[in-house]
């Protein structure tokens, strides 16, 4: 295939979990329609919204057979949304995208090279915040034997990153059983990328910006200290999981460490939360 050539199949499924994401919701379609050619479909996972998502897709794009939706009866969360999605969609690559990404033209360039390499594996864009600043969007798996290589051989550190805008080759996605649903929000993409290191599935980066506007939802749902113990519940969980629940009561107070030297404005929140979960008896 051509670079300049276009994408007539459906190549690309485009997953969307949605729940009350209003206006941002139908921004990131809109984006998607002006920016990228044929050859994709998009899914949209409602999780029960109680806002006017779906109504205002219907009146901004009436009739569009581009978009599928699915409307589910309760909030399944973001792992088991994502993986409803995935088996009612055709593509041969699933595009995980959140909501209140905003796309521009340079994401068509990434679709023509996965679909002209057709390799197996994990491609992730960059992400920018709405002032066009760089986010990081790579962090290290925090496992011991990974601090450890990291010291040693910074080659082989494995690493994962934001789940806000993720494609993967089906094939890939169905051999690791697609994300996990041991989380109902938060950590399943840094376990998503632990079981794809382990699987020896490689991870390739695109330089493309996508703007992730950055708790557009969850913002309106939860306040910062009940998303604080979300977050640090999950993060706990994926130690349970993967049977080194020790691990976290030395990773944690590190990582706390890091973030009082760099990030001082939220590590007050961040220890108030730690402690708090020590006490909270999990599965």
């Amino acid at each position: 295939m051509e670079m300049t050539e276009k994408l007539t199949d459906t190549v690309f499924s485009i997953i969307i979990v949605n729940y009350n994401s209003g206006a941002l919701l139908t921004g990131c379609l809109a984006s998607i329609f002006q920016n990228l050619e044929e050859g994709y479909e998009i899914i949209i996972y409602d999780n029960a919204s109680s806002d006017a998502s779906l109504s205002r897709i219907a009146a901004q794009f009436p009739g569009d057979k581009r978009i599928r939706i699915v409307e589910g009866k309760e909030n399944l969360g973001f792992a088991k949304a994502n993986n409803l999605a995935a088996r009612v969609s055709s593509g041969k690559y699933l595009h995980f995208l959140n909501p209140d990404i905003v796309v521009n033209s340079a994401l068509a360039g990434d679709y023509r090279t996965i679909a002209q390499d057709d390799l197996d594996g994990v491609y992730v864009t960059s992400l920018a915040s709405e002032d066009g600043h760089l986010l990081k969007n790579r962090h290290i798996i925090p496992t011991l034997g990974n601090y450890w290589i990291c010291i040693f051989n910074k080659k082989k550190v494995a690493y994962w990153n934001i789940g806000a805008s993720l494609i993967i080759r089906r094939e890939s996605f169905e051999r690791i059983g697609g994300w996990p649903e041991d989380y109902f929000m938060y950590a399943e993409d840094m376990d998503l990328f632990y079981i794809l290191h382990r699987d020896h599935i490689p991870v390739t980066y695109f330089d493309t910006r996508l703007v992730h506007i950055g708790k557009g939802t969850t913002r309106q749902i939860w306040s910062e200290s009940q998303r604080a113990l979300k977050v640090e519940l999950s993060f706990r969980r994926f130690f349970r999981k993967h049977d080194i629940p020790l691990q976290y009561f030395v990773i944690r107070p590190i990582l706390l460490l890091f973030v009082l030297f760099h990030e001082p404005g939220g590590f007050y929140l961040q220890v108030k939360t730690f402690i708090r979960v020590l006490f909270i008896r999990t599965r």
